[in-house]
């Protein structure tokens, strides 16, 4: 590894004997100078923190990074402020210590430029406090909300760290803390799994995370078969490759393979059969987990599906939701995809601007997670700033959230007989200011009787009175006229 430029001596001589964690952060987002206190609050040799890079990330990284991405600040921090202000910018600091606890504290930026005004970094003073948790920040920047969501989810992280790349699990909602609580037992047993949940909400992927959890070293095969297109021989001869490796004489083998069965529901019921009459051998060398559209309720129900496989794929069961369900994920979930590849950007994101944030809460997501995670990639391509903007969003974005406006907004409610009754009023009273109140023209201007005129007249009560000038005339309705037929 290079060694790192030399620190200011301003720096070494200032801060060196500090009791407050001190660091400064180059443009690149380089560690370039670290005093002891910082090192220690890190668990590590000053060695291993200079000149690493660290990242604005809840995800965990790999060796000596992973201790020192919590001391990353916002990018949104070397951005020139508006209004300007030569103010000390809030974030929220952690690091990681030798028993993999994480700990958080109060840290001020202030950003370092030379007579050029060229930004040569950011200068960080934490709170020399230990908190266990995140501490509370004051709304002082309109990347606010991003960085809350970023304290959050290292929060989460911290918590849940068996789970940690389950992006599609972070949220406050009761089913997010439901979910968590499912996927942890999961991970904890070797019983059949069965996830269920609308399109691109992320079902393969949480099957397949599920299991390199279980087995981070990759003791256990994952299989997948794709239902959609496995018929009666492909599962056989699937079966066939899987005994044909089993160890001779009954002992155990050294690995146990799973089948991941990818819309399970799909699968044609000769294919059922062949996979049901496997499953229930004896001594049976396969875990399942499956996944599927439609809810255990629905499968069961299904006449096209086996009962019995669905008792025995459903030992456990997942339900994922639809982002339109759970619309206070989004924000969180939204913060928590942006991190996950900041490591691989070029250019490392804060988060979202709060107007962008509010147009994924009114958006409804048809294709779920998939299609947040596709609209955040390339949001991500377009910007130009540290926080997404809402013209970053790509125009399919734009024109799609027009659409579902027009489609949602109210419609008014049209009563067929009020309004033809209305059209008739209507045409009635225009032959009556034609005819000048003769009820016999105005009858002959409509093409009915006088009679039937005269009914329509009290009907809709409209006056009798002739309105030609000058007469006052009312004309008596003959009683004869509502006894004519229609």
């Amino acid at each position: 590894m290079a060694n790192p430029k030399p620190s200011p001596r301003i720096l070494n001589r200032s801060f060196d004997r500090a009791l407050s964690p001190v660091y400064l952060v180059s443009p690149d987002f380089v560690i370039t100078y670290a005093n002891p206190a910082c090192a220690q609050w890190c668990a590590a040799e000053l060695e291993h923190i200079l000149a690493l890079k660290c990242v604005f990330s809840s995800q965990p990284l790999d060796g000596h990074q992973n201790k020192i991405k919590g001391l990353c600040p916002p990018p949104s921090h070397f951005e020139p402020q508006d209004p300007p202000s030569i103010a000390p910018r809030s974030f929220t600091a952690s690091a990681i210590d030798l028993e993999n606890t994480t700990s958080w504290k109060s840290a001020w930026t202030y950003l370092l430029k030379d007579a050029e005004e060229k930004r040569l970094g950011l200068l960080v003073i934490c709170d020399p406090h230990t908190s266990k948790s995140p501490p509370e920040t004051k709304p002082e920047s309109p990347d606010f909300l991003s960085e809350t969501l970023h304290s959050q989810l290292a929060a989460i992280r911290a918590q849940s760290d068996r789970i940690h790349s389950l992006e599609g699990m972070v949220g406050s909602s009761s089913f997010s803390r439901q979910c968590r609580r499912r996927v942890t037992a999961a991970i904890q047993c070797d019983a059949d799994l069965l996830i269920t949940g609308p399109p691109g909400s992320g079902k393969e992927h949480l099957a397949k995370t599920i299991h390199a959890v279980r087995d981070p070293e990759r003791h256990i095969e994952l299989l997948p078969i794709h239902c959609a297109i496995a018929d009666q021989k492909l599962i056989q001869q699937r079966i066939k490759e899987i005994v044909s490796e089993l160890p001779a004489g009954g002992s155990q083998p050294k690995t146990q393979t799973w089948l991941l069965l990818l819309d399970i529901d799909r699968l044609e019921q000769a294919a059922q059969h062949e996979l049901l009459g496997f499953l229930q051998l004896p001594d049976c060398p396969l875990r399942t987990i499956g996944t599927t559209i439609l809810t255990l309720n629905e499968l069961t129900a299904s006449a096209q599906f086996s009962t019995e496989l669905t008792n025995q794929l459903g030992v456990m069961v997942i339900e994922m939701e639809s982002l339109s369900k759970r619309v206070e994920d989004i924000p969180l979930l939204s913060q928590a995809l942006l991190e996950r590849d900041n490591n691989r950007r070029k250019k490392q994101l804060s988060g979202f601007a709060n107007e962008t944030l509010q147009l994924f809460i009114e958006f409804n997501w048809p294709e779920n997670i998939d299609q947040l995670n596709r609209t955040i990639q390339l949001a991500a391509l377009n910007t130009d700033s540290a926080l997404i903007q809402p013209d970053d969003l790509p125009d399919q974005f734009h024109q799609s959230l027009r659409a579902m406006r027009i489609g949602t907004a109210k419609e008014t409610k049209i009563n067929l007989d009020q309004f033809l009754r209305e059209i008739e009023k209507e045409l009635i009273s225009r032959a009556m200011r034609e005819a000048k109140g003769n009820k016999a023209k105005a009858a002959s201007l409509l093409g009915i009787s006088r009679p039937k005129l005269l009914r329509r007249l009290q009907n809709f009560e409209i006056p009798f009175e002739h309105v030609e000038p000058g007469t006052n005339h009312t004309d008596e309705i003959d009683s004869s006229a509502f006894e004519e037929l229609e």
